[in-house]
């Protein structure tokens, strides 16, 4: 049986690839209404795929469509969470989605971050040893603090409470820094006014028969 041989043994083969005629391929621009709650903004709005392709047999009306497909309208009123939907396409009669007639879409939700001062919180003293008393000037500070507006909006003076440590010291004057605590979450604080406050120990006076 006689050998059989091909040269040579390989070929570069090249098929030019075009999209037929009548079909398209669009992006998707979601399409939203409504004002979100109060205290929020939209921080991004995404949709899954982003490209689509859609098919006429009618050449000039997919000709004329514009580069993108609307969603149909989502509804963001009063929202204050992110949302994951899918949403249908508005497509004009004679024109047809290629694939899943739905794209997925996510909207993330945000709170708007402001600043709030909450002016003249009294100091409380913790950790004085006993037969001491101590005096603060000032008495009250102001805090700036920084967060959601929604939980700005909430927060109560009550909520703002201001401390100096006087653990392990004797008598004397000090400048400290007070310890601030904020009940609610998500609250920073950005500065103390004024930045430390002035504190005298002494001996607590021994009353007098």
């Amino acid at each position: 049986m006689s050998k059989v041989s091909i040269q040579p043994d390989s070929v570069k083969v090249s098929l030019p690839v075009a999209q037929q005629g009548g079909y398209r391929d669009l992006a998707v621009k979601v399409v939203t209404v409504g004002k979100l709650a109060s205290g929020y903004r939209l921080n991004n709005v995404t949709a899954s795929p982003l490209i689509v392709t859609v098919y006429s047999e009618n050449i000039p009306l997919i000709e004329s469509l514009p580069g993108y497909v609307e969603t149909a309208l989502l509804d963001l009123s009063g929202a204050s969470n992110n949302i994951e939907t899918k949403l249908s396409l508005n497509l004009p009669g004679g024109v047809t989605l290629i694939g899943d007639q739905t794209v997925s879409v996510q909207i993330e939700i945000v709170p708007i971050e402001g600043s709030l001062t909450v002016a003249f919180r009294p100091v409380d003293i913790i950790g004085l040893a006993a037969g001491l008393k101590a005096q603060l000037s000032p008495t009250t500070v102001d805090v700036i603090l920084s967060g959601p507006l929604p939980v700005l909006d909430s927060l109560s003076p009550s909520d703002v409470n201001i401390q100096v440590d006087l653990t392990n010291l004797t008598i004397g004057t000090y400048q400290l820094t007070p310890k601030v605590t904020v009940t609610k979450q998500g609250v920073t604080v950005q500065s103390i006014l004024p930045g430390t406050v002035e504190v005298v120990i002494a001996k607590e006076a021994t009353p007098t028969p």
